[in-house]
């Protein structure tokens, strides 16, 4: 019978290893990232509104609102109100995230362009 040879050790080839310590980086990077959030401290939101745009419509004049997040933590459930002399406008988003924006749409019979808008309060998510 004829013997077999022990083959040598064959070095792992370059690509391989270049992977591994990618991975290794790519899952370092996310624990940092989520250690680094977990232990900033909380905040409240910082919500702002503003009128965008006016349409007519049949039924009176709709101003689209931008509700703006500029805080750490996101806002569930934010009242935004409208006043335009006597007449009074509400809506509420489902929520605005930390450091992004939300659309809200308030109806008015008069020019909506000259209503007043503000975010009455918000919920924790």
């Amino acid at each position: 019978m004829p013997r077999k040879k022990k083959s040598a050790a064959r070095p792992r080839p370059l690509l391989q290893g270049l992977m591994a310590v990618i991975g290794v980086v790519v899952t370092l990077g996310a624990i940092g990232v989520v250690a680094w959030e977990a232990m900033q401290p909380s905040a409240p939101p910082l919500l702002s509104a503003r009128i965008i745009q006016v349409q007519p419509t049949a039924a009176g004049q709709v101003a689209t609102v931008r509700v703006i997040n500029d805080g750490p933590d996101t806002a569930a459930q934010v009242q935004v109100e409208g006043v335009l002399g006597a007449e009074v406008a509400t809506a509420t988003v489902a929520y605005v995230p930390r450091r992004g924006h939300a659309e809200a749409y308030l109806r008015f019979d008069g020019d909506a362009r000259q209503a007043r808008v503000s975010v009455r309060g918000w919920s924790a998510p």
